[in-house]
């Protein structure tokens, strides 16, 4: 339930807030023995109908089961568990206010029922009802400290955001920072206007206990969106001092010095940031796209570049630097290094068509025949309509001395061509190159003059 939760929070506090939220998962149901016991003794008709619902229920006929559960109310309405199942019918029909209705019934015999407060959370939430939402989840918080997360998304909502820093730094007190708690502390820091007070907490933490370094990063974070770039910088430096080692002070020290034309600084920075397992890959892949900028301003560092990239694995969360990479190569008509990069980030970019097209001409310009055949095969089998593909397989083929196939694939290619002369011309230039090289000169003659006279058309 809490990562489902997770889920939900992240949408609106990262995505701007969008409300029209899916509920696919309902809690936990009460056990079948809570329930019995929860009947007490009653009348066999009484039983029969409570079943009744239980089955209508189970194949979604939540109509049917509120009637039978009418009918047992009807006979006795002292059991809770009529109420439980009752607002959970209602909750599928979106009949939110009854279901609030019946869950707060349960709720005044048994107020800490776990299942029952997630149930009447959601309802809430989906109302928009955030003032009601804090106080089941401030409930919750007893059961689960992780809970803390949706406390901190609702008093963030709540506009309340000096609670929902408190609630966060609570959590990652008790288990430790994470890429989704760090992303929601800064955006909740964000939203204060006034930090001082913040600061001056920080400041004390941070002399009661100078060897934890998220103290002096969360510090780093506000004098940086404060603009007191000297302090934080300094920060930083204090940081380094008391635990020399720190990888996660090196985080913001290469920010600074790459600002500060402090190169050779930053790109050691970077190396000991990018080699670390406990750097997470989003604040890796922001790192090389800074220096991806500078780069760019100050094309002599691009050897650079290229150490700097060395101490990333092969692995599939590394794939979106090394595209970003290839990218920036590719721009600057540097074919080698952008096939190279594009090659290494492709397991994870398989579905970027527009990464797979330019990987598969630059292997057709640098006549890497072989690869290019292969890869094409590949990529018609993900997308099948696509003649650009076809192309390639067919010079990959000419280049391979694989005649006959080329042709075959360049004519089932063609079908796919739609109002594009120039390719249709491409297409019938490589099939009259495959019958000059069979020898068969009639009919190489024919299809360079179709795609001649396409030529001149487009």
């Amino acid at each position: 339930m809490t990562k489902y939760w997770r889920h939900i929070v992240i949408c609106i506090v990262f995505m701007g807030g969008a409300m029209n939220i899916g509920f696919s998962q309902e809690p936990e149901p009460l056990k079948k023995v809570e329930i019995l016991d929860d009947l007490g003794d009653v009348s066999d008709e009484f039983r029969e109908s409570f079943f009744e619902a239980l089955k209508q229920r189970a194949i979604t006929n939540y109509d049917k089961a509120i009637n039978a559960l009418e009918k047992c109310i009807s006979t006795n309405p002292k059991p809770i568990a009529l109420y439980y199942e009752l607002g959970k019918n209602y909750l599928d029909l979106k009949k939110y206010d009854q279901a609030i209705i019946n869950f707060k019934k349960v709720l005044e015999e048994k107020p800490n029922n776990k299942y029952v407060l997630e149930l009447l959370f959601e309802v809430y939430f989906k109302e928009r009802k955030y003032s009601e939402s804090v106080e089941v989840v401030e409930k919750l918080v007893t059961f689960d400290s992780r809970y803390k997360e949706q406390l901190a998304n609702l008093y963030f909502l709540e506009e309340r955001y000096d609670d929902a820093l408190k609630v966060v730094d609570e959590l990652i007190e008790e288990l430790g920072i994470d890429s989704y708690r760090d992303k929601l502390r800064k955006k909740i820091a964000l939203k204060i206007s006034n930090p001082d007070s913040q600061i001056t907490k920080l400041q004390k933490k941070i002399a009661e206990n100078p060897k934890e370094e998220q103290n002096y990063l969360n510090l780093i974070y506000l004098y940086s969106q404060d603009n007191q770039v000297e302090k934080a910088f300094g920060t930083a430096q204090m940081l380094l001092e008391q635990k020399p080692k720190s990888k996660l002070a090196h985080l913001a020290l290469y920010k600074f010095y790459l600002d500060d034309n402090m190169p050779k600084e930053a790109i050691k920075s970077m190396k000991i940031v990018l080699s670390s397992d406990e750097i997470d890959m989003e604040s890796k892949y922001k790192i090389v796209n800074d220096f991806l900028m500078f780069v760019d301003k100050n094309p002599n560092y691009e050897s650079q570049l290229i150490e700097v990239t060395k101490v990333f694995s092969e692995d599939s969360e590394s794939s979106k630097v090394f595209t970003e990479i290839g990218n920036y190569f590719y721009g600057k008509d540097k074919k080698e290094l952008a096939l190279n990069y594009y090659e290494r980030g492709i397991k994870d970019n398989a579905n970027n068509f527009g990464i797979l097209r330019k990987m598969l001409l630059l292997q057709l310009d640098l006549k890497r025949y072989e690869k290019a055949k292969v890869g094409s095969e590949l990529a018609i089998e993900m997308y099948p309509s696509q003649p650009i593909l076809y192309l390639v397989n067919g010079v990959s083929l000419i280049n391979l001395n694989d005649y006959e196939e080329a042709i075959d694939i360049l004519g089932i290619g063609m079908d796919y061509i739609i109002d594009d002369l120039k390719m249709e011309s491409d297409f019938y230039d490589q099939i009259g190159q495959a019958y000059l090289k069979m020898g068969n000169e009639v009919k190489a003659s024919e299809y360079k003059e179709r795609s001649f006279q396409l030529k001149k058309k487009s």
